[in-house]
């Protein structure tokens, strides 16, 4: 694999290829050290094919994996599409909660072309598209359908925050609380379920785990009711993302410790292996949140940026909250391993959107202690390093649009290395400034 591909590969990941000498000028950086860098993300061998692999995805990715739209009246992408369909008069639905809210048609090469890439025999064209559609703070999905076809030819999220932050009469933290242990999530989640749904034949001084097993056992005994089954129906039909995602931890959590990773989460064999664990766990998670006010359950901790204990369930998804919070330092203040941004990306930030969310909710605060963090991070390997670049733009996005639903502040908390820039541009989204004592 050439020089150059190795640094065409470390640019798609976000890592900064290059330099500037002493005489001021850029210059691209080893490609012994961008190896090493990209290492740390998994890409050990073969660099020439996974080069070529994630150059396909890209072309064959209709639509990117997120649009933000930032208050502004135009939906704004590109679009990648075979030849063949470009011509044609295509379909494009913007969605809420899988309801069709808006709709319309469009010729793609009525737009500006972007680009060709030739895969294999097929030519792919890509152009750039501007739809006039003003839409209300939140989050929406984009799709885009050939005539009379129900199979999307791409799908995105469309995200449209706050422009500013609602203001919140909530009192500024003065100190930086780690998100609870798995074991305070499930006692809290537990006693809530019990009052919730008038279960009190459960003894108080039996172990968490003993009143957990019994309360799943009265569950799958109820769940063959009919009753109870539409119930339990109405309840996960209305679980939230964030609810989906904490479940599925959950479940892993208690089968085996969490050897299961989230990726391994997904499979249609894991699911189906552990769909009783998961239907209990979800209905948990549903349940007590649904059950209580907005002040009640998780939300008088102050979910801000200490250190995940290990036993914390963002352990399991440790590079989400890493970027959540904006900590990518160890103990010592030297970053040990990448966090593979672009990978979180293509995936639509889900489980990233997921822990967001879920903090948001449960919280009145969210602190970013290191906000230049979002935007890019310094990969320390051996005697040198290089930098890291995150889409800020997008993470900020999701962090204000979810703040804003949930009636959460946000804060950042300022240093003297902060640019006076960067602090003028939190002021004017509504994001405070915080020192912590």
């Amino acid at each position: 694999m050439t020089a150059q591909h190795i640094l065409q590969l470390g640019q798609m990941l976000g890592l900064s290829c290059t330099e500037l000498n002493a005489n001021g000028d850029e210059q691209a950086l080893p490609t012994t050290l961008i190896t090493q860098a990209l290492a740390g993300f998994g890409f050990t061998d073969e660099l020439d094919v996974k080069l070529d692999e994630e150059i396909k995805q890209f072309w064959l990715r209709a639509l990117p994996p997120v649009i933000i739209t930032d208050q502004s009246a135009m939906i704004q992408f590109d679009l990648h599409l075979p030849i063949e369909f470009v011509t044609e008069d295509l379909i494009w639905e913007v969605r809420l909660n899988q309801a069709v809210i808006e709709t319309g048609e469009f010729t793609p090469t009525e737009w500006s072309l972007n680009g060709i890439y030739h895969l294999h025999d097929m030519e792919m064209q890509s152009y750039q598209i501007s739809l006039e559609q003003p839409l209300a703070v939140g989050a929406y999905q984009l799709v885009i359908l050939d005539q009379g076809s129900e199979e999307p030819l791409g799908e995105s999220w469309i995200f449209n925050p706050p422009s500013v932050l609602t203001s919140l009469n909530s009192i500024k933290p003065t100190t930086v609380t780690a998100l609870p242990t798995t074991e305070g999530v499930l006692s809290q989640l537990l006693t809530h379920v019990q009052s919730a749904v008038g279960i009190d034949q459960i003894d108080p001084a039996l172990a968490l785990s003993a009143r957990l097993a019994q309360l799943q056992q009265q569950f799958n005994t109820a769940k063959e009711q009919d009753e109870f089954a539409l119930t339990l129906e109405s309840t996960t039909a209305t679980a939230a993302l964030y609810q989906l995602h904490l479940a599925q931890y959950l479940a892993a959590y208690v089968a085996d410790g969490v050897t299961a990773t989230r990726a391994e989460t997904q499979t249609v064999e894991w699911q189906n292996a552990n769909c009783d664990r998961y239907a209990f766990y979800l209905w948990l998670v549903v349940t007590a949140n649904n059950a209580q006010p907005t002040d009640a359950l998780l939300r008088n901790v102050d979910f801000a940026s200490g250190t995940a204990n290990e036993e914390s369930f963002t352990a399991w998804l440790l590079a989400d909250y890493q970027l959540a919070h904006c900590l990518f330092e160890n103990s010592d203040g030297i970053v040990t391993k990448g966090i593979n941004s672009y990978k979180l990306r293509q995936d639509n930030y889900a489980a990233f959107r997921a822990l967001i969310d879920f903090t948001a909710m449960q919280s009145t605060g969210l602190v970013l202690n290191q906000p230049l963090s979002i935007m890019q991070q310094w990969l320390t390997i051996g005697d040198a390093g290089v930098w890291q670049n995150h889409e800020f733009n997008e993470l900020l996005s999701i962090i204000l649009l979810s703040c804003e639903r949930h009636a959460c502040a946000c804060y950042y908390q300022a240093d003297d290395e902060l640019p006076t820039e960067l602090m003028a541009y939190f002021d004017t989204r509504g994001v405070q400034q915080l020192s912590l004592s």
